[in-house]
């Protein structure tokens, strides 16, 4: 998914599943945690530019389980000095990760195993996905905005 989807997602998780936690910090600090996964696409943004996508060869190991498992870790470690706090990033963490898993060929236990795993929850091909991605990310734009405005977060 693109990057404003798995930010919208994330906020998503917490303004619904957990509303009494949706600060304007927690959902900033949310966002971080969601987005932060696709750092390692950045060596990849002129193939990405070229092709219009970006392939599993933009993913470093960091992208699925020794990725997930950094995440945990510092999940349980902010949740030592705050347990809102731990509870808010893995939040944003896993959401990632779960997003790719739902919609995107991924191999969820590499580098242990290379074994690729699609779901088919999303279409393949390159017009299909970009219909797919703007409409699921206008969706959950519009339920952000009408959440935060439920939780009086964002007056409309």
């Amino acid at each position: 998914m693109n990057t404003i989807a798995h930010a919208l997602f994330a906020n998503l998780l917490l303004l619904l599943g957990a509303p009494e936690m949706a600060t304007p910090a927690n959902l900033v600090i949310n966002v971080v945690a969601a987005v932060a996964v696709d750092l390692d696409h950045i060596p990849s943004l002129g193939k990405a530019v070229r092709t219009l996508r970006f392939g599993q060869s933009s993913r470093s190991r960091w992208h699925e389980l020794q990725g997930l498992l950094v995440s945990m870790i510092i999940s349980v470690l902010a949740t030592l000095y705050s347990p809102e706090l731990g509870r808010v990033i893995l939040m944003g963490s896993v959401s990632h990760y779960f997003l790719d898993l739902a919609t995107r060929p991924t191999r969820p236990l590499y580098p242990l195993n290379d074994v690729t795993v699609f779901l088919e929850m999303a279409p393949m091909s390159l017009r299909g996905l970009f219909a797919y991605d703007t409409v699921l990310t206008v969706t959950m734009g519009v339920i952000w905005l009408w959440s935060l405005n439920g939780l009086g977060l964002l007056r409309l």
